[in-house]
C-alpha cells in the first residue's frame, strides 16, 4: 500500500513539473502570513483575548459545514451557483440591456453561474441548509428585504439581482475561513472542505470565456475587449471580488492542492498553478480594462485584484513571463492607461488641505481601509506603498470629522451611514507596529478604544485576517479630540459640535446639492443630533440606485429643505462660527461655548441654523429659513413613532384626511402617505415620540406663525435599512417617517421667513418653557426663548441696519443672542456684527464686524473676539479690547 501511495505521489509530482516550465514554484501561504508565522499566530490566539474569541467565533461559522463535509462532501459543493445541467454547461454568456440573455457552449465539467442581474432585487438568499442543490435552472428562493411576510419565494434566474453573487460568495467565504482554519490547526478536514470547494469554482471559471455584450449596454462589447465596465465574471469590475476570497483560499491550501489534484487536471495536462494563474490572470487583465481611472470604481478594481496580482508565481514561472513583478507596477507605479490609474494618482485624488476624498462619507472612507489593506499585503510581499504618503494618515483621521457622537458617519449623498470602518486604524495600528511608530500607534488606538467604548466595533469578533494582523492595543489617551467645526467646500458641507458624548453632545450639519461624485441634489438641507443620534435625519432606505423609490431617498424631498427652487450649486458661507482654519478641514478656535451658528445661501435661499446650550446637559436648535419664492414648502422629517400638532398654547390642531398634497414641486411628493392637513397660520408647536427606547424620546418644534399656511402631517418612506443609526430601530425600513410640510402660498419666503426653533430631550427633561416672537421685519427677525433657568432674546438679520427689538435690547449684524440666567446677565453673543446691547452691556466691532462673546463665569467676565472689539459693562464705559479667546476683563 506504502508503495502504491508513493508511486502515485512521484507521478503527480512529476506531471505538476512537467506542466510548469520546470520552474521552481514560490513557498505558500504568503499573502498575509506564512508558514514560518504559524507559532506567533497561535501564540495570540492563547494570549490575547480578542483573538481567542475570534478564533471561537470562526470555528463556530464553519466547524458544523466543515464536519458535514466529512462524510457529505457533496452537500456544499451542489449549493454553488453553477451551470449544473448536462449539455449546459455555458462556456459564453451573452449579455443584454445590462443582463443575463443567454448562454452557450459546453464544457466538460460544470462552469460557474454568471449573475443574472447588473441591478439589485428586494430579496436575499434563504438560508444554506434550504437552497436547492444542484439547481439547473438557476432559480433562487428568496425572502424579501421589505415585506413583513418572509415567506421564502421562488425568484427566476433572470430577476435574482444579485443574489447568485451573493451565494458564491458566502460559500467562498466559508471556505477561505476554512483555509484559515487548516493554517492555524494543520487538520486535513478544513482544507478538504476549503479545496473542494475552490476546485469546483476554479475549474468552473477557467472554462468561462468573459461575458459578451452584442449591444454595448455596458459600454464596451465585453470579451478581451477594452472599454466598458465589465469584469471578467460579474457586470461592473467593481464586483469582480470572489477572486478575492479565493485568492486567500489558494494560498493556504496550494500545498494540499498540489497533493490532492482534482482528476480533471490530468486530462487538462494542467498543473494546479496553470489552472489558478490563468483563472487570476483574466481576473486581472480584464479588471485592468475596463472600469473608470478615477473615483472608488478606480480603488475598488485593485482592491478585487491584488490578491491575485501576489499569489501568482514569479515572472519566470510562465511563458509570457507575467507573474507577479509584473502586475505589481500596475498598482504601485503611475502608467497610462484610459481605465486605470496607479497609487500615486490615488493619492492625488485627496484633498491635501482637508484629507478627504471627494465623494460622498459612505464611499469616501471606504478607500482609505482598501489602500491601507493593500498596503500590508503589498509590505509582506516587500514593497511598502505607504511610507512617503503622509495623505494616508491625514485622510485616516479626516474621515473622524464625519462622525457623530455615537461613531455613526453622518448622512448625505449616497450613503447609508452606520459605524465608521475601524479597519483603516487597526491596519495603521499594523503598519506603525511594524515600522516602530509608537506615536501613531498611539493616536489610532485611541480611536480603536473610543469606537469599543461606544459599542460601535467589537475586536471580539475580528475575521481572520484580524487575527493575523491586528496588534496590542497600547497605552493610549480613553477620549478621541473633536473639533467644534469642520467644513469642506467640495462636499458643500458643515459640521457643528457643542461637547461630543452621546448623552449631551449637540450637533447639526448644514450642506447644499451637488449631483455628482455619490452626492445628491438635496436643496440647502439641515440635519440635528440628540442623544447621539440623527433626529432630524436625510432619508437613505433604499435598496439600490434602481429601486423605484431611489430618487425620492437620493433627491431632494428625502432632505429637510424648502422646495420648490435650489436643488444644486455653489453655496456661499455668510457667516460660519466657529470657522475652519484656512486650509484645514477643522477650527482651532472657540468663540463661545454657549452657541456656534452658520448661515448660508444658495441660488434664491438663505438659511440659519444655530445651537444653543442652555447647561451641560440641554440645548435646542434655531432654523431660520428664506427663500425668494413666493410658494414654498418646508419639509421636516423628524425620527419617532408619532407625531402632533398644536397651537402654541398646547391646544391640538385639527387635522383632516386629505389627498390634495399635489406633486407641483416634484413626483416624488407621490410618496408621502397618510396626508392629514389643517389651515393655520399662528404659531404652532410639533412634537415626535420616539418609544421604541425607554425613557421616550421627544423632538419639539416651535415655528412662528405666517400668513397663507398649510400644515401637513404625512408618512414619509423610511428613513433607513440599517439597525444601528436610529434609536430602537425607530422608522427602519419599512416602517414610515412622521414628517411636517409647512406649506406657504401667495408669501414669498424671504420676507416672511420660516422660523423653527428645536429641542431633543428625554421623558420628564423638556427644558424649554416658552417661545415668543418679539419683533420682524421684511429683514429682521427676533424671538425670546425661555428655558427653566435661562432666557435668549435671538436676533437675526440680512441688512445692516440697527435694530431696536424690545427695550434695552439692540442688535446690528447677521445674528446675535443676549442671555440671562436666573434673571441676571449671563452673556452676549455676536456673530459676525456690528453691534449688540442689553440692558447696559454692549458688544461692538471697532472695524468692520466681529464675532465676539462678552460671558459672566464665576464671578468674573470674560471675552473672545476675531477681531479688535469694544465692550462696555452695565457700569463702565466702552473700551476696546484686542482679539482674543477667553481673556478675563480685569
Amino acid at each position: 500500500m506504502r508503495l502504491i501511495k508513493l508511486a502515485s505521489f512521484l507521478c503527480t509530482l512529476f506531471f505538476i513539473t512537467a506542466n510548469s516550465h520546470a520552474q521552481k514554484v514560490g513557498s505558500h501561504p504568503r499573502l498575509f502570513v506564512e508558514q514560518k508565522d504559524r507559532p506567533a499566530v497561535l501564540q495570540k490566539i492563547e494570549t490575547e483575548e480578542w483573538a481567542k474569541k475570534s478564533w471561537e467565533k470562526l470555528l463556530s461559522e464553519i466547524n458544523p459545514y466543515v464536519n458535514r463535509h466529512v462524510n457529505d462532501p457533496e452537500w456544499i459543493v451542489s449549493r454553488l451557483a453553477m451551470y449544473w445541467k448536462k449539455g449546459e454547461h455555458y462556456t459564453q454568456c451573452y449579455i443584454k440591456n445590462q443582463n443575463w440573455d443567454y448562454g452557450e457552449g459546453n464544457a466538460p465539467i460544470p462552469t460557474v453561474r454568471l449573475p443574472g442581474m447588473r441591478t439589485w432585487n428586494d430579496y436575499v438568499n434563504v438560508p444554506l441548509e434550504d437552497r436547492i442543490p444542484y439547481n439547473e435552472t438557476g432559480d433562487l428562493l428568496g425572502i424579501s428585504r421589505s415585506k413583513s411576510d418572509k415567506t421564502p419565494v421562488l425568484i427566476p434566474y433572470k430577476e435574482t439581482g444579485h443574489m447568485i453573487r451573493a451565494n458564491n460568495m458566502e460559500i467562498l467565504q466559508l471556505a477561505e475561513k476554512a483555509s484559515f482554519a487548516y493554517f492555524v490547526t494543520q487538520e486535513e478536514k478544513y482544507a478538504k472542505f476549503s479545496a473542494d470547494i475552490l476546485w469546483t469554482w476554479l475549474l468552473g471559471t477557467y472554462y468561462m470565456n468573459p461575458p459578451l455584450d452584442p449591444q454595448k449596454s455596458s459600454g464596451g462589447r465585453g470579451g478581451y475587449e477594452k472599454g466598458g465596465i465589465l469584469g471578467y465574471y460579474d457586470y461592473e469590475v467593481i464586483h469582480d471580488d470572489r477572486q478575492i476570497p479565493a485568492a486567500a483560499i489558494y494560498d493556504f491550501v496550494h500545498d494540499y492542492m498540489v497533493q490532492h489534484p482534482h482528476p480533471h487536471l490530468k486530462s487538462m495536462q494542467k498543473s494546479t498553478e496553470d489552472v489558478a494563474g490563468t483563472v487570476f490572470k483574466r481576473f486581472i487583465e480584464i479588471d485592468l480594462i475596463r472600469g473608470g481611472k478615477v473615483g472608488n470604481w478606480n480603488v475598488n478594481r485593485y482592491k478585487n485584484i491584488i490578491g491575485s496580482m501576489l499569489v501568482l508565481e514569479s515572472n519566470d514561472f510562465y511563458a509570457d513571463k507575467k507573474g507577479k513583478e509584473y502586475y505589481i507596477p500596475f498598482y504601485t507605479e503611475n502608467r497610462p492607461s484610459d481605465n486605470f490609474a496607479g497609487l500615486p494618482v490615488i493619492m492625488d485624488f485627496y484633498n491635501k488641505e482637508t484629507g478627504l476624498w471627494p465623494e460622498s462619507p459612505g464611499y469616501a472612507t471606504g478607500m482609505i481601509p482598501t489602500v491601507l489593506d493593500m498596503g500590508l499585503q503589498l509590505y509582506r510581499a516587500g514593497v511598502n506603498t505607504l511610507a512617503g504618503n503622509p495623505i494616508i494618515l491625514k485622510a485616516a483621521m479626516a474621515n473622524l470629522g464625519w462622525l457623530d457622537a455615537r461613531g455613526n458617519l453622518v448622512v448625505f449623498g449616497d450613503m447609508r451611514g452606520g459605524a465608521a470602518d475601524m479597519s483603516s486604524f487597526e491596519s495603521l495600528l499594523t503598519y506603525s507596529t511594524w515600522e516602530k511608530d509608537p506615536e501613531t500607534a498611539k493616536t489610532v488606538a485611541t480611536v480603536i478604544r473610543k469606537s469599543i467604548a461606544s459599542g460601535q466595533y467589537d475586536r471580539n469578533k475580528s475575521d481572520w485576517r484580524g487575527i493575523v494582523l491586528n496588534q496590542s492595543l497600547p497605552e493610549s489617551p480613553s477620549d478621541l479630540p473633536y473639533h467644534n467645526a469642520a467644513y469642506s467646500e467640495f462636499h458643500k458641507h458643515l459640521i457643528l459640535r457643542n461637547g461630543n458624548d452621546e448623552k449631551n453632545g449637540l450637533m447639526f450639519t448644514l450642506y447644499g446639492g451637488k449631483n455628482k461624485s455619490h452626492l445628491t441634489a438635496n436643496g440647502l438641507a439641515m440635519q440635528f443630533y440628540g442623544k447621539g443620534w440623527a433626529m432630524a435625519p436625510d432619508a437613505s432606505a433604499y435598496e439600490s440606485y434602481w429601486s423605484s423609490d431611489a430618487p425620492y431617498h437620493r433627491g431632494i424631498l428625502g432632505s429637510n429643505t424648502i422646495v420648490p427652487g435650489y436643488a444644486e450649486g455653489d453655496i456661499t458661507i455668510n457667516a460660519m462660527d466657529p470657522k475652519t482654519d484656512k486650509g484645514s478641514f477643522y477650527n482651532s478656535v472657540t468663540t463661545s461655548n454657549h452657541c456656534s451658528f452658520a448661515d448660508v445661501s444658495a441660488s434664491e435661499k438663505r438659511r440659519l441654523v444655530a445651537m444653543v446650550r442652555t447647561s451641560e446637559t440641554t440645548g435646542y436648535y434655531v432654523d431660520i429659513f428664506r427663500s425668494n419664492q413666493a410658494d414654498n414648502d418646508y419639509i421636516h422629517h423628524n425620527l419617532g413613532n408619532s407625531a402632533v400638532l398644536q397651537t402654541a398654547e398646547n391646544t391640538p390642531l385639527a387635522l383632516q384626511k386629505t389627498n390634495d398634497l399635489g406633486t407641483k414641486y416634484a413626483k416624488e411628493y407621490s410618496f408621502f402617505t397618510n396626508q392629514q392637513k389643517a389651515a393655520y397660520s399662528n404659531d404652532f408647536n410639533a412634537t415626535w415620540t420616539t418609544k421604541t427606547v425607554s425613557p421616550a424620546l421627544h423632538t419639539s418644534m416651535w415655528m412662528m406663525g405666517q400668513n397663507n399656511r398649510e400644515l401637513y402631517l404625512v408618512d414619509a418612506p423610511p428613513t433607513t435599512l440599517l439597525s444601528n443609526v436610529t434609536p430602537g430601530q425607530v422608522n427602519k425600513s419599512p416602517e414610515p417617517t412622521p414628517t411636517l410640510i409647512v406649506r406657504q402660498n401667495n408669501n414669498n419666503g424671504e420676507k416672511n421667513p420660516f422660523v423653527a426653533v428645536f429641542e431633543n430631550y428625554n421623558e420628564g427633561e423638556k427644558a424649554i418653557d416658552k417661545i415668543e416672537k418679539i419683533a420682524t421685519s421684511e429683514k429682521f427677525v427676533s424671538i425670546a426663548v425661555t428655558s427653566k433657568n435661562s432666557m435668549q432674546f435671538i436676533c437675526n438679520a440680512i441688512d445692516n441696519q440697527l435694530y431696536q427689538p424690545t427695550k434695552g435690547l439692540k442688535f446690528q449684524g447677521t445674528f446675535g443672542i443676549a442671555s440671562e440666567e436666573n434673571g441676571k446677565f449671563q452673556y452676549l453673543y455676536l456673530g459676525k456684527g456690528k453691534a449688540l446691547e442689553k440692558d447696559g452691556f454692549k458688544l461692538e466691532a471697532v472695524n468692520d464686524t466681529v464675532s465676539a462673546e462678552l460671558v459672566f463665569e464665576n464671578g468674573k467676565y470674560y471675552y473672545s473676539a476675531d477681531q479688535a472689539v469694544l465692550i462696555q459693562l452695565k457700569k463702565g464705559k466702552a473700551k476696546e479690547y484686542p482679539a482674543g479667546y477667553h481673556i478675563e476683563i480685569k
